[in-house]
């Protein structure tokens, strides 16, 4: 007898859980490195914050013009390297929107197969009862006939 339909597509939504489980590990690891990067830039903002507050403080003291270039020079670099993080972020933050799209994808998926066999099962149960039904039936008819065709 060949298995149910509830039965042949468990193997399918446990497949399709083991992908989802996937995706979602992934968008857990899009998570942990969009915080890092968006981290790496406070750092960055912060630290080129209290240099410029030294740069101004020895600039009160009085700084001689190569001091002054090496400050400005650092700062700039500094800049630079704070827009570079900040694509990197948006670069972060597309792969954590295709990671976050795909994991949703497949969670319905997912949903998508537990109905299905949900209602596979309660067709199966349907389909049984009348089944059972036809057969007390059969046996509720078949101690009748005798009883109807005795001649007396």
């Amino acid at each position: 007898m060949a298995k149910p339909k509830s039965e042949r597509f468990k193997v399918l939504q446990k497949l399709a859980g083991r992908y989802e489980n996937i995706a979602a590990r992934d968008l857990g690891l899009s998570v942990g490195n969009l915080d890092a990067q968006r981290s790496r830039l406070i750092e960055l903002q912060k630290f080129r914050d209290e240099y410029t507050q030294q740069f101004n403080v020895s600039g009160m003291s009085g700084l001689n013009s190569m001091a002054m270039q090496s400050f400005q020079q650092f700062i700039s670099q500094i800049d630079v390297a704070i827009q570079q993080q900040k694509q990197t972020i948006l670069f972060a933050e597309q792969d954590h929107q295709k990671k976050k799209h795909n994991w949703e994808d497949k969670h319905k998926e997912t949903r998508i197969y537990d109905k299905t066999i949900e209602k596979f099962v309660v067709n199966e149960q349907n389909d049984k009862e009348q089944c059972d039904q036809v057969e007390i039936d059969d046996c509720n008819n078949a101690r009748l006939k005798p009883k109807e065709f005795d001649i007396k």
